[in-house]
């Protein structure tokens, strides 16, 4: 078998998510020093499950995500679960760059503060998942809600769940039509950013400036980018730079990036390797019938993460 890491993006997220996972395994709690470090700021106060400003900013969210998937990551392979292939949904992309050795640790968390906040400066709108609906249905509904405004499908998650994203006026307009004519269920993701729309075109112009100075290296792992949905066996920087800017304000295709996966490792076996479990249950056995797993069980972590890691040592993966 061949097991696939899966890093989950922002919203995969829970008040006090560091404060467990430092006391999880005394890796993590070596990762959160080497952060405060890097970053230089006290991330134990930042994220303390009291502190009611823990996720005030986007800056903030998307450190903590990016963090809590590495130590989830750190945690398998100190204990000698391995991956050949992953690939990482939205922020999670950047653990995904880390786990290919494609960025050190310490230039993609400065990264991804720096997205956030280019993030947190740019043009106010909003997000919601919308699910079952086929994605012609779903067009033909954000096409007419744009009289109210521009609204646009970014994210093409699942076979029939999808994420719309734009202005406030047209958003609540696709989701009055879909409620009314397909019964669809939505929830509302991110009330300030549009993410992933083409109104994020200026925070995709300044995040690309940043990414022109990082120093990206040749992956030990194929890059599964979210804008292309395919393996890249050896991207070079220009590649690199291209695909993580251009990925700020432009459609995502997690669901083509798991079937290219499945299609090349018909054996793969799925693992969330980050909070919650929303990576493994988008991935149904109507659309998938892959073996999954998820690290994160909320209220018993050591004895589940524990059951988990035993699991994995059972079968035999191809780890290169």
């Amino acid at each position: 078998m061949t097991l696939v890491f899966m890093f989950p993006g922002q919203n995969s997220r829970y008040p006090g998510m560091l404060e467990k996972l430092t006391g999880l395994h005394r890796v993590n709690r070596h990762v959160l020093d080497w952060a405060s470090h890097i970053l230089n700021r006290n991330l134990y106060e930042q994220y303390r499950v009291d502190n009611p400003d823990a996720y005030a900013t986007n800056r903030d969210v998307q450190v903590s995500v990016f963090l809590a998937n590495h130590m989830f990551l750190q945690v398998l392979e100190a204990s000698g679960v391995n991956a050949a292939l992953s690939l990482g949904l939205s922020l999670g992309e950047w653990n995904h760059l880390v786990h290919i050795r494609a960025l050190t640790f310490e230039d993609a968390l400065r990264a991804v503060e720096q997205r956030g906040m280019l993030y947190d400066q740019g043009p106010r709108g909003c997000m919601a998942s919308v699910f079952p609906i086929e994605l012609e249905e779903l067009d033909d509904v954000v096409a007419r809600a744009r009289s109210a405004g521009l609204v646009e499908v970014v994210n093409l998650n699942t076979p029939r769940q999808y994420v719309i994203a734009g202005e406030h006026d047209a958003v609540k307009e696709a989701l009055r039509l879909l409620e009314a004519e397909y019964f669809a269920q939505a929830v509302m993701i991110d009330h300030q950013l549009p993410m992933h729309s083409s109104m994020f075109e200026p925070v995709c112009r300044a995040f690309r400036g940043y990414l022109e100075g990082l120093e990206f290296r040749r992956p030990g792992r194929p890059y599964v980018p979210n804008r292309l949905g395919e393996l890249i066996n050896d991207p070079d920087r220009e590649t690199f730079i291209e695909l993580l800017s251009t990925h700020v304000c432009n459609r995502t295709f997690w669901r083509k990036s798991i079937d290219r996966i499945a299609e090349l490792h018909p054996d793969a076996f799925f693992l969330e390797v980050g909070p919650k479990k929303v990576l493994h249950n988008m991935l149904d056995r109507k659309w998938r019938r892959n073996e999954k797993l998820f690290v994160d069980s909320g209220d018993v972590p050591l004895e589940h993460l524990s059951t988990v890691i035993e699991s994995l040592r059972l079968h035999a993966f191809r780890t290169n």
